[in-house]
């Protein structure tokens, strides 16, 4: 029986980001073991010891921009604000891709009437509390688990038909593809399943975004809006 009363969007950090004093100290303190015990080689001591420095320095740095990255006040916000820019009446058909515990889907599956939620997402050993349960119980506290669905399906192969789906959304997603391919695979099979005269909305980091809507383009797509960190297409022709 599921006991929260809120829903738990929140993205925790792998451990691996959990140190940033720790790794910070050690590294100041590694830096200055380095020049005591080169002392009489400078040259090498610099070059070792710079190295050091430089690697602190980046893993706090990225420690960081993850948590920035990661803040549930600041997704929320984005969320609204992207989820604002779609005008949904109700009866629509919406994909969320790599929809992880429903930030997105759900807020947006509360506006559905007669319309269905599909969220997806490819599941992982390492995705920690982004698992499929968080999803289910998210979409019980939210109200709305019997308009969404979940699948585990891979944004690069769609077992969609051609034509299914009046809204699709990506939010911050995107970014963790690995190569243009991946990227062209993926949007182009989004492309796909969209009706005709629907609409194709990603919200993610900035040169994600733009990339993204200069491969909606070439899909065919008109962009109809893009800000910094999303973008909204709409496929040519209109939906029966």
């Amino acid at each position: 029986m599921n006991t929260h009363t809120h829903p738990d969007y929140d993205l925790h950090m792998p451990k691996i980001f959990a140190y940033p004093f720790q790794v910070g100290i050690g590294t100041i303190l590694l830096t200055i073991f380095v020049f005591i015990l080169l002392q009489k080689h400078p040259v090498i001591a610099g070059v070792l010891g710079g190295i050091s420095l430089l690697a602190g320095i980046a893993y706090v740095t990225l420690v960081v921009i993850v948590k920035r990255f990661t803040n549930l006040e600041r997704r929320l916000k984005g969320r609204d604000r992207f989820l604002a820019g779609l005008p949904l009446q109700g009866h629509e058909m919406i994909l969320d891709v790599g929809c992880g515990n429903g930030i997105l889907l759900l807020e947006a599956a509360k506006r559905l009437t007669t319309g269905q939620g599909i969220g997806i997402d490819v599941w992982t050993e390492g995705s920690g509390e982004n698992r499929p349960e968080k999803f289910q119980e998210n979409a019980e506290i939210e109200g709305v688990a019997d308009r969404v669905s979940l699948q585990n399906e891979d944004m690069r192969q769609l077992p969609y038909d051609d034509a299914s789906f009046d809204l699709i959304m990506s939010g911050l997603t995107m970014h963790h593809l690995s190569s243009g391919a991946d990227y062209k695979k993926a949007l182009g099979e989004m492309a796909r399943v969209l009706k005709p005269g629907g609409r194709l909305a990603i919200y993610d980091e900035p040169f994600t975004v733009f990339f993204c809507a200069r491969l909606l383009r070439k899909e065919g797509l008109d962009v109809e809006k893009k800000e910094k960190d999303m973008v909204f297409g709409r496929k040519k022709g209109s939906s029966s």
